[in-house]
């Protein structure tokens, strides 16, 4: 990964590498899993060239990194990407068999019927303009699988803490089930509930998407041989929790 490491963004971190050049980087909020159509790489996770077509970043020493998985701009926590292409095949047949086990973390307003199960629903993505909304009811199945860390009242509503674990892997998934359940993510300026993000963000000083992808393990399978990696990456907003209790 040192050859690529003066392309990343100055926020991105790595945080760990395997034998065969699979990456675990961890991305903030605010930073672009790839440039947008108008090639904004100073918000990307490199700052090179994006070849859409081979979903891989092309740096100016000719190499290319390969990106694996993306999360939305405000989501932060784990992305892979992978220094070779014969690697990035086997991690993308590893994605397409489901082998690929995600966990995120979210804030969420209200708390659940059940504290645990999986949510079900099809899901259609639209192109509006220059933005993405996704709607329940007709399109692709997709499954969440939730549980309730913990609950505690804050602002005079009731928050939980909550473990997702997407199943598929839908557009928007993930913040969409959970304001259809009645769970909007604190800080999801698209899906959640604005009237409360305005009063969470004036009493906290703090406006992010309180969504994070916080581990990821996967077996693939290369050269005849079965490799297992997996990846941590810390929930920053755990640390302001207490202050959340507050009030």
């Amino acid at each position: 990964m040192e050859h690529a490491e003066e392309f990343l963004h100055r926020k991105i971190q790595v945080i760990c590498c395997d034998q065969n050049g699979l990456v675990a980087l961890e991305k903030p909020c605010g930073v672009l899993s790839h440039p947008n159509a108008a090639g904004d790489s100073e918000r990307s996770l490199l700052r090179c060239h994006y070849d859409f077509a081979k979903r891989c970043y092309i740096c100016d020493s000719g190499d290319s990194i390969y990106l694996l998985n993306r999360l939305d701009s405000p989501v932060s926590g784990l992305v892979l990407v992978s220094l070779f292409r014969d690697v990035a095949l086997a991690v993308e047949k590893a994605f397409a068999r489901r082998e690929v086990r995600k966990t995120y973390v979210a804030l969420a307003k209200g708390f659940p019927r059940q504290r645990k199960g999986i949510w079900r629903s099809r899901l259609r993505r639209d192109v509006i303009g220059k933005s993405i909304r996704v709607s329940t009811g007709t399109g692709a199945c997709a499954e969440t699988e939730y549980e309730v860390e913990e609950s505690f009242r804050s602002c005079a509503v009731t928050l939980s803490i909550l473990s997702l674990f997407p199943i598929t892997g839908r557009t928007h998934q993930l913040r969409v089930h959970c304001g259809q359940n009645g769970l909007p993510i604190v800080g999801d300026q698209t899906y959640g509930d604005q009237n409360f993000n305005g009063a969470f963000s004036k009493n906290f000083g703090c406006s992010r998407l309180f969504l994070h992808s916080e581990k990821i393990s996967l077996t693939y399978e290369m050269g005849g041989r079965r490799f297992e990696f997996a990846a941590t990456s810390s929930v920053k907003f755990r640390e302001s929790l207490q202050n959340f209790k507050k009030i």
